[in-house]
């Protein structure tokens, strides 16, 4: 019978006629949440790029099967027949009716399949209608969602009502780990329904030649060819999401407006579908073939993974952050950008051009702080770029020295070669009794320099997220608690000065040579990074930070403290 009704088929296409479209449907309302899984590539064999255009069936046969896809395809539920979720999946077969389909081909069965599932390959499916019933739950699936949703499609046209996808199909099913079998299962028989004759033909003829391959376009390059070729293509999702995100040059048809809409695909072109993931697209393109749109093939990754693409091609701009910070530490001046005594402080002051800096806290600098000190506590550094010009002196102080030296560090990183430390601090400045303030003070707007963005994301990071202590170790104590535990001590002095005597297995790198050497730097233990009398160490670790090494904390009293502490020496 079906081969007769096939002589009449190619009879009716060898008439000609170009499609007609159906009647407009009532649009569906938008959905709130889909079943929809992911689609992804079949284990088959490569795909085949059909290079004509469209071919459709005569007028008459063509509204036969538009009107009866428009009525499936127009009021399609939300989940669109796709059972998403292996829980979900095995809720439904736990009800013990439900039979189960797989449509894979018999030697991807006979390797492995869910146990109870019949095997009516994809190619076979209206030979073997009697397999299905129309009373009770089918489930259809396949290697990851594609072929089954082809199948869903196709068993709908048909008038089948209780058929849906198991989208996460044997690849999903053998990545949760669940049971398997390689035994042959024997399914019932059922009645087989009446179904119009052109209609069983249509469909017939479509999954018997389906092309290896299965009509899928796998990547983003191979989609990128075809569009590059003159492809036309359709997102077939709702206008919400399209409007979210869509391919460049995609055309928004929704599922459910598909055949009422016929006329706006090309009869002259090669057609793609696409959706969120593959699911809708399978659908879309098995009713679109039906009724002779043979060049139609389904972008199974959808939008997902066109989206995954262009995040993981696009362009990333390089940046070599410990190149940069190289720059600023190989170049660093005699004197180390600092203020070391109140005389030379209020001498600098009394210019009348500098701008003071106050990066304690708000609360430290309510209690008191320097005439004309503007805060900005250090963290917030990089948000406050604008209160700190580029072409006038800038003094950096806090309570004794060590949050300064890292904003001074953290500036010149960014480029504020104009940016020095007063180092005696809030502290220094009281002891010596110098005149104070509690009065607020509101600096100027400058403009913000033309900082590299991603070396000052770098600096932002690590002064954002500095931590309670400030990254600080007070005591010598403290250093030999952490010796003993195994942490690495870095001497950032020059080496005469490292040579007269230094802590037990400190490893020298002076502070300028640092980029050059992270080498000799652990990544597994603590660093502990000594100077002088705090101030390059401060320096030392904001850089360090900056280039990834967050294991890093600065002994703040230096070699002075250590000695002073009666800690033990070694000198060459």
């Amino acid at each position: 019978l079906i081969n007769l009704l096939l002589v009449v088929l190619l009879a009716l296409v060898a008439c000609g006629g170009a499609p007609e479209t159906a009647a407009p449907v009532q649009e569906e309302a938008p959905l709130a949440a889909l079943e929809e899984s992911p689609v992804v590539e079949e284990p088959v064999v490569e795909e085949v790029v059909v290079e004509e255009a469209p071919a459709v069936v005569a007028d008459a046969e063509f509204d036969l099967i538009a009107n009866i896809n428009d009525d499936y395809l127009s009021v399609i539920p939300e989940g669109f027949y796709a059972v998403g979720q292996i829980d979900a999946f095995k809720e439904i077969m736990a009800a013990g009716d439900v039979v189960l389909i797989d449509v894979r081909e018999e030697s991807e069965y006979a390797e492995g399949h869910i146990d109870g599932a019949v095997n009516v390959p994809l190619r076979t499916l209206t030979d073997n209608l009697a397999m299905i019933p129309m009373d009770q739950p089918v489930m259809v699936y396949c290697a990851s969602g594609h072929r089954a949703a082809m199948a869903t499609s196709a068993l709908h046209m048909l008038g089948y009502e209780n058929v849906r996808a198991f989208g996460p199909g044997w690849k999903g099913w053998t990545a949760a780990e669940e049971p398997v079998s390689t035994e042959v299962f024997e399914g019932e028989s059922y009645a087989v329904p009446e179904i119009e004759p052109e209609l069983i033909a249509a469909v017939d003829q479509f999954v018997n030649n389906i092309p290896e391959g299965f009509l899928l376009v796998k990547t983003v390059e191979d989609l990128t060819a075809a569009l590059d070729a003159g492809a036309f293509l359709v997102d077939l999702r709702q206008p919400e999401e399209f409007a979210e995100a869509s391919i460049p040059g995609a055309v928004n048809i929704p599922l459910r407006e598909l055949f009422s809409r016929l006329d706006e695909l090309p009869a002259d072109q090669p057609i793609i579908v696409h959706c969120a993931s593959g699911h809708r697209a399978a659908l879309g393109l098995t009713a679109l073939q039906t009724v002779g749109y043979t060049n139609v093939r389904s972008f199974s990754p959808g939008i997902k993974g066109w989206l995954a693409a262009q995040e993981t091609t696009a362009e990333v701009p390089t940046f070599d952050v410990v190149a940069a910070t190289d720059v600023y530490l190989s170049a660093m001046p005699d004197g180390y950008m600092v203020i070391k005594d109140v005389d030379s402080f209020n001498g600098i002051m009394d210019s009348g051009q500098a701008v003071l800096i106050d990066v304690r806290e708000e609360a430290e600098y309510a209690e008191g702080h320097i005439p004309n000190a503007i805060n900005i506590p250090l963290r917030t550094l990089t948000e406050n770029l604008a209160a700190i010009p580029t072409d006038m002196p800038v003094v950096v102080y806090c309570a004794s020295g060590h949050r300064a030296a890292m904003a001074t560090s953290a500036l010149h990183m960014l480029g504020y070669s104009n940016v020095r430390t007063f180092a005696p601090g809030w502290k220094g400045w009281t002891a010596a009794e110098q005149v104070v303030s509690t009065d607020p003070f509101v600096g100027e707007t400058y403009t913000i320099g033309n900082f590299d963005p991603l070396y000052l994301t770098a600096v932002n990071d690590f002064v954002a997220n500095i931590p309670e202590g400030w990254l600080v170790i007070k005591t010598a104590d403290d250093v030999t608690a952490l010796l003993d535990t195994g942490a690495f001590v870095l001497d950032v002095r020059q080496p005469a000065e490292f040579a007269e005597g230094h802590i037990p297995g400190a490893v020298n790198i002076p502070i300028r040579e640092l980029a050059q050497n992270l080498d000799q730097l652990p990544t597994d233990v603590p660093i502990v990074v000594y100077c002088a009398s705090g101030h390059r160490a401060a320096l030392s670790i904001a850089s360090l930070q900056v280039m990834g090494f967050d294991n890093v904390r600065s002994f703040s009293a230096g070699w002075k403290g250590w000695t002073e502490a009666g800690g033990e020496i070694e000198t060459g």
